[in-house]
């Protein structure tokens, strides 16, 4: 009875280790979330922002006319900060820090995953040179082969820079050897 209570006792700790544990990922990642969140709602404003000042420079540029060019630019600026709120310098600092290690956490995430995605792209060209070669080296004068997705099999009268000559009997033709299936081995 006692060894079952203790057991059990020694179980609900766990549990609520575990719970714990668990919470406090759980705010983690929500504060990720948010923090990933405000970035992207930053970001989206400047190329909001970016493309009225564009709008601004092509109208300018078209026609040439300065005084429209500045009270539209200030017109902006005062809408952009009117939406701004005081914070105060240590507040500012703070939410300075935050973005910071947000975008250096989002560059790491994102370098990762250019270096994972191109060690994957040189492993499947590697794959490929590796089954040209095997085919290439598979593949000889006299064999038996069809052209892929063809009905029609031919011998292959000679190999030359990666294409072979293929022999039908009443015709011949000139393919690459990638695009060539082998039917039956020439038997020495």
């Amino acid at each position: 009875m006692e060894k079952t209570s203790e057991a059990l006792k020694d179980e609900e700790i766990k549990a609520r280790e575990e719970a714990k544990r668990l919470e406090e990922l759980n705010q983690k990642i929500k504060s990720k979330l948010i923090n990933y969140q405000e970035l992207y709602d930053y970001n989206q404003r400047m190329i909001a922002l970016g493309n009225k000042i564009n709008d601004l420079a092509e109208k300018y540029f078209e026609n040439g006319k300065k005084r429209p060019l500045i009270s539209e630019f200030l017109r902006i600026v005062e809408t952009e900060n009117s939406k701004r709120k005081k914070v105060d310098e240590a507040e500012k600092i703070r939410h300075k820090e935050l973005k910071k290690e947000t975008e250096k956490e989002l560059s790491k995430k994102i370098e990762e995953i250019r270096k994972q995605r191109k060690a994957e792209k040189k492993e499947k060209a590697l794959k490929v040179e590796k089954e040209k070669q095997q085919m290439q080296r598979a593949l000889k004068v006299n064999d038996r082969v069809r052209i892929k997705d063809s009905r029609s099999v031919g011998s292959i009268d000679k190999i030359e820079k990666g294409k072979a000559v293929i022999n039908y009997g009443l015709f011949t033709t000139t393919v690459d050897i990638d695009q060539l299936e082998l039917v039956e081995k020439v038997k020495n």
